[in-house]
């Protein structure tokens, strides 16, 4: 009997947990072109028990760009056309035709509701109201992500001669302001106060804004990508070697403030959050103390990974996504930061996401493009008002249960004791 008891009141517990879970895990699947769950596997989440949910997935795509989000929406460069995707419906609501393929490496970015997209050698202001090209103009083969101060724009390009880095004015239909000019191959800008900085071979190139004034820092190190945090500028360079320095009001280096740390393997661009530095190598995936420069963790079977992604929604999260070569699939992960102590998840698994790219909306839906060029919205999943019901129900057939069970234990054991007078 205590047998059959115990197992019933297993099977409504998990009913309880479960119910609608794997249905709706497998259900999401389906509604967003997978087969089956061998594409994209739903797992468990840091930060409740409940699964992610595909929301929706655009089509495969032989030229496919990096996805941008943009209030409700997502902004999907595919082939010459940037299409205007609601984030809750996955339809498309408009579409803006360009004259020449998108870049499928380099990072556009959204000023003042203008969208800055990157083709292969031109640049292109789309107004994201109507989605009109209101301008574009030719600068070479553009090799680095956008970047925008107001009207002001800043991105690298190889040409015959070698590299530029350029800024160009957006209300003078792109018209070019300054211009820097090296041997060295550039790297994506940072943002950094009231300078635009950027890596050119060993030097870390501290520019005014909007003037032709600059400052080279010599750094030691091939600089591959620069991120600008708070209080200083980080850097990933050859050799594995990760970068940071702090700047003067002028643009040059502070005294003694250049560190460097031996993290190993070739690095991606790194990520910055409250003195926490988050990158991923070919040896493994960092946490690094940035005020300190020396690893804090190591996760040894995330290698290869792409550049993190750091949301802050529930807590201090890095998303990066990794192969695993005994699986033949990628994964992509959550490290989460929850009081300093470091926890990993595995989120979704992806068939390849060879040169894939991730972005992040404001609301918390993640989208990832993977090596066919289709993009993912992922979220977690809401219980929807059926669930909540049948779980409330359930829980409350347990309690009623357990009470019944308990009243009858009493009953039974009352009857033994001995009656006094």
């Amino acid at each position: 009997m205590k047998k059959f008891v115990s197992f019933i009141i297993l099977l409504l517990f998990t009913a309880y947990l479960n119910v609608g879970v794997f249905a709706e895990s497998a259900k999401s699947a389906e509604s967003a072109g997978f087969a089956g769950e061998d594409a994209v596997t739903a797992a468990g989440t840091p930060y409740n028990k409940n699964y992610v949910e595909i929301k929706f997935s655009t089509g495969e795509a032989e030229t496919a760009g990096v996805p941008l989000s943009y209030k409700e929406f997502l902004l999907s460069p595919t082939g010459n056309k940037v299409f205007k995707i609601s984030e809750k419906t996955g339809e498309t609501e408009m579409t803006a035709e360009l004259d020449e393929k998108v870049s499928e490496s380099s990072r556009g970015v959204v000023i003042n509701d203008v969208l800055l997209q990157p083709a292969r050698t031109k640049l292109y202001a789309v107004n994201l109201e109507n989605m009109s090209v209101k301008c574009s103009k030719q600068f070479g083969e553009i090799i680095t992500d956008v970047a925008a101060i107001d009207r002001l724009v800043y991105f690298g390009v190889k040409n015959d001669d070698g590299y530029s880095f350029i800024c160009a004015d957006l209300n003078k239909e792109l018209e070019i302001v300054w211009e820097y000019k090296t041997e060295n191959k550039v790297t994506s800008a940072g943002l950094y106060g009231d300078f635009v900085v950027f890596g050119a071979g060993e030097k870390l190139v501290v520019h005014q804004n909007d003037e032709n004034v600059y400052v080279e820092n010599d750094i030691g190190e091939k600089i591959n990508y620069v991120f600008a945090g708070k209080y200083a500028i980080f850097m990933s360079a050859e050799n594995g070697i990760i970068c940071k320095v702090r700047l003067e009001a002028d643009g040059t280096a502070e005294e003694g403030s250049l560190m460097s740390l031996e993290a190993g393997g070739e690095l991606s661009a790194p990520v910055e959050y409250e003195n926490k530095l988050f990158i991923s190598s070919t040896n493994g995936f960092h946490v690094v103390d940035a005020l300190n420069m020396e690893i804090i963790k190591t996760y040894e079977e995330l290698k290869n990974g792409c550049t993190p992604v750091v949301t802050t929604g529930g807590g201090l999260r890095a998303y990066v996504v990794s192969p695993v070569e005994s699986e033949g699939k990628w994964y992509l992960y959550s490290v989460l930061d929850n009081n300093d102590e470091l926890s990993l998840s595995e989120i979704v698994k992806i068939i390849d996401f060879t040169d894939g790219k991730i972005a992040v909306s404001n609301s918390g839906i993640m989208y990832f493009r993977d090596a066919k060029g289709q993009i993912y919205a992922l979220s977690v999943r809401e219980n929807d008002i059926f669930t909540i019901i049948i779980k409330l129900m359930l829980f409350i057939a347990i309690i009623v249960f357990l009470i019944l069970i308990l009243r009858a234990w009493v009953k039974k054991h009352s009857d033994k004791r001995p009656k006094f007078t």
